[in-house]
């Protein structure tokens, strides 16, 4: 499912009026009526509606859409917080048929933010025609005003994106009103399902413009939405002759005296993904731990202090000789010099796929001059590790999760931007995985995640792709035992546990078995 940002809809606009020809008071007039719809449909009860319009386009599909509410028999006020000498000519006729036919017309300026938040509270709910597709950065000025007094009051249904939204990226740089229902006008927003705009659009439903979608958007777009059919196609066929070694293996480092468990919850997260192999190196302190899960094959490697030193990789060679397909570094490594040496040596001298998460990402900030690998390289970092990696903070990477993601990955590799809505960028595409499940913010969910990463690169599966079914997977393990259990108490080694059934959901891929 493609997700489109604001100049691929602009285009579209241009496209519609300039070469189909469809005026542009008909495509105002089909958006209008499709939020009207979507509000008898999704609030059937309700009578009184005010609706906030500004001078743009959007304003005038609210002002479209009081015209069919007023006709379906609703009390409608509308809320101008614009002059009438600032809006678009499409606007200027519907508040005209408005004026003409005695719908209740008040201006904002006229009303003390008081006053505002008493007219919305007077109404069952508010429709937001105050910004659309166009805007950008914080709502300034008198609308800026009237969302700060109409915040809360009432349920609202936003028009095409709530105001203050960026549509492009989903970033909030100041006000936005918060919605119950966003009614999307011909297709899905980018800032609708990236964080922090998902928090703000509520359900989501889309309506056209009498015009066929297809006919109007770009053929692909640089953002989207992940689904199970697309997230099946991501993996080879499963030959019914397959041998454990087609599976792949993979190599997970990790561990030390003071996070034993941890690489055990990555190894396992590559066992249920579906690898074949599954080598964990680790400090004696982690080995007492595999006791419960025979088909991890543990390699005791040296440590000084409780941590992993460099020399382990030689160990880890001169024991397997570099047979395995894909390696995950991080999972409870800890943090000093002696761990940043080993992730620099793996970084350098491992030429396979590659996963970075935890304490190596910490490392990874630290290691200074380091060549770009090839590709095949995943980092999986959290807000918090993500700051870190590009020297700033994690409110700075929560407010501006896309332009982060394409920044680490400019400098590291593909990355997967954990957190609700994860995000997963090559520096120019970009996925967004839909799940939001409290349930997964438990301790080692991270470590689960990297070893399905680990386990899809050791299938063949590209880096891109890899991390994306695995963000996806990931949360569908999670989502459904929050669904059965609830978003307390689940733990890593039950969404570990919980990945087969997931990869089992999927559906099949056209033309093969499934994954």
């Amino acid at each position: 499912m493609f997700l489109y940002n604001a100049e691929d809809i602009r285009q579209a606009d241009r496209k519609a009026v300039e070469l189909l020809g469809v005026p542009p008071a008909i495509l105002m007039e089909n958006a209008g009526r499709g939020v009207a719809d979507a509000v008898k449909r999704y609030f059937p009860s309700l009578s009184r509606v005010l609706i906030a319009c500004g001078g743009g386009n959007n304003g005038g599909d609210g002002l479209a859409a009081a015209r069919h509410l007023l006709r379906e028999g609703y009390v409608v006020t509308v809320l101008l917080a614009t002059k009438e000498d600032n809006m678009t000519a499409e606007t200027k006729t519907n508040l005209r048929i408005l004026r003409n036919i005695g719908c209740l017309l008040l201006h904002s300026e006229s009303k003390t933010d008081r006053e505002l938040t008493s007219l919305a509270a007077e109404n069952d709910l508010v429709i937001d025609g105050l910004l659309g597709t166009g805007s950008k950065g914080a709502p300034r000025g008198e609308i800026g005003r009237v969302i700060r007094s109409l915040d809360k009051a009432v349920p609202v249904v936003a028009i095409d994106i709530p105001s203050g939204v960026d549509p492009s990226t989903g970033e909030v740089e100041g006000e936005a009103l918060a919605a119950k229902l966003t009614v999307a006008i011909l297709a899905r927003k980018i800032g609708h399902e990236v964080m922090p705009g998902r928090a703000f659009r509520g359900d989501l439903v889309t309506t056209d413009l009498g015009v066929e979608a297809g006919l109007l958007l770009p053929e692909e777009a640089r953002a989207e939405l992940l689904e199970p059919s697309m997230v099946s196609g991501l993996f080879p066929p499963l030959s019914p002759f397959l041998h454990k070694g087609d599976r792949g293996a993979v190599l997970v480092i990790g561990g030390s005296e003071k996070y034993r468990g941890a690489p055990i919850l990555s190894a396992l997260g590559a066992l249920m993904g579906g690898s074949g192999i599954v080598i964990a190196a680790v400090p004696a302190d982690s080995l007492p731990l595999f006791s419960s899960y025979p088909e991890i094959i543990p390699l005791e490697v040296q440590k000084e202090e409780g941590i992993i030193t460099p020399k382990a990789w030689d160990r880890i060679l001169d024991r397997w000789g570099g047979r395995f397909s894909a390696v995950v570094i991080g999972p409870g490594l800890d943090r000093g010099i002696t761990p940043r040496e080993l992730v620099r040596r793996v970084w350098v001298e491992w030429e396979g796929p590659l996963c970075l998460d935890g304490d190596a990402l910490h490392a990874l900030s630290c290691c200074g001059n380091l060549e770009p690998r090839p590709s095949g390289t995943v980092i999986t970092p959290h807000e918090g590790e993500a700051g870190t990696l590009l020297s700033t903070d994690r409110a700075q990477v929560g407010r501006q999760r896309i332009k982060s993601a394409r920044d680490l990955s400019s400098r590291f590799g593909v990355t997967l931007l954990k957190g609700p809505c994860s995000l997963v960028s090559d520096g120019g595409r970009l996925r967004v995985n839909p799940h939001i499940v409290p349930g997964l913010s438990v301790p080692g969910s991270g470590d689960v995640l990297s070893g399905l990463v680990g386990a899809f690169l050791a299938m063949g599966i590209q880096a891109f792709d890899a991390a994306a079914a695995a963000a996806f997977v990931h949360g569908s393990a999670g989502e459904f035992l929050q669904d059965r259990k609830g978003p307390h108490g689940i733990t890593a080694s039950e969404i570990a546990l919980a990945l087969p059934s997931s990869l089992d959901r999927l559906p099949a891929a056209p033309g093969r078995d499934g994954p």
